[in-house]
């Protein structure tokens, strides 16, 4: 322990003597270690986000959808029949499986709405009176839609917060109008507000009644609905998964080992393949972001083999009076480590400030990052420094004393 005293003074010494020259070269270890938080708060906020509003649907909700083009290959998906999923088939499902409590109908389009000579783009949800419910979203002013207004397509419309800002829409806006291009829809509710959820944002939402807005859905797009399925709490979903899938299958008529037009997914199917993603995402982001780390070192090796020729006639007169090679290897792979040390330090601090900005922009919150990644902050630079260190250091080590003191 005491012999690391003397070379730690050495390198503090050292770095104190070039401010600005450790500043730069620590700077690549700084942007490295900045990215990685970053990164890290970033995937993390989003698998947050994401499982927060799989887990508002509640763990006995399923989603039925048509099949897409990733979900098969491409030649594949040209040949499966039946790919068309509508209310109709849901409902001879709820009748095939008593397990079925409760089927909730969902198409999502863009549409712009006008109020007060203001202009907005809103994303619009189609759904029934169940979908508040079934997603525990609470209304803050008026009130959810009636099996009447569903039935009979009545032109209301539920909003999100934001919308009456965007809109201008000041007062009680219960019973004012706002018009898409094809409909003049009564406000019947206010949503409570949510926040942003996946860079999209709910509050900047509309909800109208599935056949109040079928005629501006594409026949595409009507004949290939998603749908929200609750299960019956005695039986697990996977299970109910398992009995719609069946149930639907026989609906479609089709035949044992044929491909099925449609998915049908679980909350803990949904919870495997969001971590599956967002695994992937971190990954390759860190590895992308672990280049600047490996720049931080080259610019680490570079500026110590620069530092062992400024200080040839140092090291000279410390072996002369009696340093050993061990003791100049010691001296600057501590520097070399410092160097890194400090810029993962810096880097940390930036990193959660960055970190906190992207979620809360992103998420509307913080999200908490790992003491893991910030551990590698710290254990990988040093690493870093160590080895990229250990060239220099080495080199300053085997220098003949005799040749140093020449050294001009």
């Amino acid at each position: 322990m005491f012999g690391l005293i003397e070379p730690l003074r050495a390198a503090l010494k050292s770095l104190q003597a070039n401010k600005m020259r450790s500043i730069l070269t620590s700077l690549g270890i700084v942007i490295g270690v900045t990215s990685v938080i970053a990164v890290v708060s970033l995937v993390q906020g989003m698998e947050r986000s994401i499982l927060q509003e799989i887990e508002r649907a509640g763990s006995q909700t399923l989603l039925v959808r048509p099949l897409l083009p990733g979900d098969v290959p491409l030649e594949e998906y040209g040949k499966v029949r039946n790919r068309d999923l509508t209310a109709d088939d849901m409902k001879a499902v709820q009748r095939l499986v008593r397990q079925v409590t409760q089927v909730t109908p969902l198409a999502l389009t863009s549409t712009d709405l006008k109020a007060n000579g203001h202009t907005t783009s809103v994303n619009m949800l189609m759904s029934d009176e169940t979908y508040l419910e079934l997603n525990d979203i609470n209304v803050k002013t008026g009130r959810n839609f009636v099996p009447a207004e569903i039935r009979l397509g009545s032109k209301v419309v539920i909003v999100g917060p934001k919308v009456l800002e965007k809109l201008a829409i000041k007062g009680n806006p219960i019973g004012k109008i706002i018009q898409t291009p094809s409909l003049g829809l009564e406000i019947i509710g206010v949503l409570e507000e949510r926040g942003a959820t996946l860079g999209a944002d709910p509050d900047s939402m509309i909800l109208i009644p599935l056949r109040t807005g079928l005629p501006m859905l594409t026949e595409e797009q009507r004949h290939q609905l998603f749908f929200q399925v609750r299960i019956d709490s005695k039986v697990s979903a996977d299970d109910g998964a398992e009995l719609v899938t069946a149930a639907l299958r026989r609906v479609k008529g089709l035949k044992p080992k044929e491909q099925e037009g449609f998915r049908v997914f679980s909350q803990r199917q949904f919870v495997s393949i969001v971590s599956g993603i967002t695994r992937f995402i971190g990954a390759v982001a860190g590895g992308m972001v672990s280049i600047a780390l490996l720049v931080g070192g080259v610019g680490i090796m570079n500026i110590m083999l620069v530092t062992v020729t400024e200080r040839t006639r140092e090291i000279g007169i410390r072996k002369s009076v009696g340093a050993k090679p061990r003791d100049i290897l010691v001296q600057f792979l501590i520097e070399a480590s410092l160097l890194s040390l400090l810029g993962g330090a810096a880097g940390v601090a930036l990193g959660y400030a960055a970190g906190g900005a992207i979620s809360h922009g992103f998420f509307g919150s913080f999200s908490p990052i790992p003491l893991w990644a910030v551990s590698s902050a710290f254990l990988v630079p040093a690493a870093i420094g160590i080895l990229f260190g250990l060239y220099p250091a080495w080199k300053a080590s085997m220098l003949d004393p005799i040749e140093c003191l020449r050294y001009e």
